[in-house]
């Protein structure tokens, strides 16, 4: 049942010693177990309070967002914005239980017969929002998008739509192109999802994008402009219902405001909370602070396809005359460690490689060698946010000692993505969040299909991921990850700056709200307890 599926895709989504804590800030990441008793020590009223209360049901669970998403459509983004509100309206073949085991979901048994087939049998009592049932032909439908898609080609990649056999209304073979390390994995995380083939096929961009209709507990009813989103409650879901009746995703853009707006009551969750607030609402009785490490990594990127970053001794340049470890005090606080390669150590295979030298000597000398001993101008670009505003202040005043001006453009989060998606960024700040620990997920920026402004367009970083994604011995994936590791630490296209702590926080009366190293929390798990 639904309520018993307690934090199912948290355990997997971590590797076991990273899971992080509802507990003072900085402290020692730990179990979920280890949480939970952590909890009770320190707090027996609340324990005890846990242990006698019943959970009951909410009229509405309300979260605050740093933004507004671009669109709705699973398999057209990768930004958190959208996943809080997605993952409530579709839903997994797969799921995976505290133990880390794959459970059948939309798909009640799967076979592999053999590194290239798997067998799925599913339901036949689950419909979509629009009262049509939900058949083999929209798991094929699903798996062909995200085999193509440039936002997940990165972990479903090897699906050969072509090879699809669909046994009857409930049952279909896929078949791969290569071998998928990561697939299982993959098919169960709580971002993707099986969508209607008659929606997609017969709605328009626009409906798809900001009208999303699935199988799962919450339907989309309202999305206002600048504001919110909202969802309702799925009369006719297939499992157990939620512990609200209907969902609110509220846009604010500063983190303060966020903070302010859960312990005033207006919200029951903020996401995405800064440093400067942690403390604060750690101490505070009424609210829990949720934090700990990240499966993400922050990334200074250059738009490689454009001049002067097309140069290799421009980004060095630039890559020089940062301060790391600064960087991360100002912009982060201290709650996070500067990078040493380009995923997070959680993740397999993680190389130590750096940190980046901060060298302005160095730095000039670069310049000198791409002709612009002299300096030049150009443009930072990052959306609104005031760690971002922080990061970006600090790097123009970085960069101006060593003698290059930069501009400071800041938007919206939409018009960011838009601009990132279509490679009108300059020079950015970038945070990438591994949906599942594996150098697959970790490095979603670097095939050169994607669509976003790093544009390398260099075609051995493909030849090395590919080899990485389809070999299934790890001790090989290994030495491959190192030797891609090692070879976009000498090429530059991005720096990696921190690998980030994240936060975010509840009022005291939710229960089942763990921490999540991907920094989506699965919101369908929580419960309540009476204020």
């Amino acid at each position: 049942m639904k309520r018993k599926v307690l934090i199912l895709m948290v355990i997997f989504l971590i590797a076991s010693s990273i899971i992080g804590c509802a507990s003072k800030v900085a402290e020692p990441t730990q179990t979920i177990d280890e949480q939970q008793s952590a909890q009770s020590a320190t707090d027996p009223q609340a324990a005890q309070a846990a242990s006698d209360q019943q959970p009951v049901i909410k009229e509405t669970l309300t979260i605050a967002t740093h933004g507004e998403p671009q669109t709705l459509d699973p398999y057209a983004h990768s930004n958190e914005l959208g996943f809080y509100v997605t993952h409530q309206i579709y839903e997994n073949l797969i799921k995976v239980d505290e133990e880390g085991n794959y459970i059948p979901w939309l798909a009640k048994t799967w076979t592999q017969e053999d590194e290239l087939t798997f067998v799925f049998e599913l339901r036949d009592d689950v419909y979509f929002h629009d009262g049509s049932k939900f058949t083999a032909e929209d798991v094929a439908f699903s798996l062909a998008l995200a085999s193509t898609s440039s936002f997940t080609t990165n972990l479903f990649g090897p699906i050969d739509p072509e090879g699809f056999v669909i046994l009857d209304d409930y049952k279909i073979e896929v078949h791969l192109k290569a071998p998928s390390a990561p697939l299982l994995a993959a098919l169960a995380t709580t971002q993707r999802g099986m969508v209607s083939k008659n929606y997609y096929e017969t709605a328009s961009q626009e409906d798809i994008a900001r009208k999303p209709m699935g199988t799962g507990p919450m339907v989309f009813q309202d999305w206002v402009v600048g504001d919110r989103i909202v969802l309702k409650a799925n009369d006719n879901y297939w499992g157990s219902p939620l512990a609200y009746k209907s969902f609110v995703s509220r846009f604010i853009p500063e983190a303060s405001s966020r903070a302010i707006e859960l312990e005033t009551g207006g919200v029951d969750i903020a996401m995405n909370l800064a440093p400067a607030d942690w403390e604060r609402i750690d101490n505070n009785p009424d609210t829990v602070l949720i934090s700990g490490n990240t499966q993400g990594t922050v990334f200074l990127t250059f738009n490689n396809s454009i001049e002067p970053f097309n140069d290799i001794n421009v980004r060095r340049g630039l890559a020089h005359a940062l301060n790391y470890d600064a960087l991360v005090q100002v912009a982060w606080s201290g709650q996070a460690t500067v990078a040493d390669t380009f995923y997070a150590p959680a993740i397999f295979g993680h190389k130590k490689l750096g940190p980046f030298e901060y060298n302005i000597e160095k730095s000039k000398e670069y310049m000198a060698l791409a002709g612009y001993q002299d300096g030049f101008t150009f443009t930072f670009n990052t959306y609104e946010s005031s760690r971002n505003q922080k990061f970006a202040e600090t790097v123009q005043a970085m960069w101006a000692e060593a003698g290059y001006t930069c501009n400071i453009e800041m938007t919206d989060v939409a018009q960011f993505t838009t601009m990132n998606n279509d490679g009108k960024l300059n020079v950015s700040l970038l945070t990438t969040t591994a949906v599942i620990p594996d150098p697959a997920a970790a490095l979603l920026i670097f095939p050169t299909s994607r669509t976003i402004s790093v544009r390398h367009m260099d075609k051995h970083v493909d030849e090395l991921l590919d080899k990485g994604l389809t070999t299934y011995d790890q001790a090989e994936r290994e030495k491959i990850y190192g030797e891609l590791q090692e070879y976009l630490w000498e090429k530059l296209y991005v720096v990696p700056v921190a690998f980030p702590m994240e936060a975010y926080a509840s009022t005291k009366n939710i229960i089942n709200l763990p921490f999540y190293p991907s920094t989506f929390p699965d919101f369908t798990l929580i419960n309540f307890l009476e204020p």
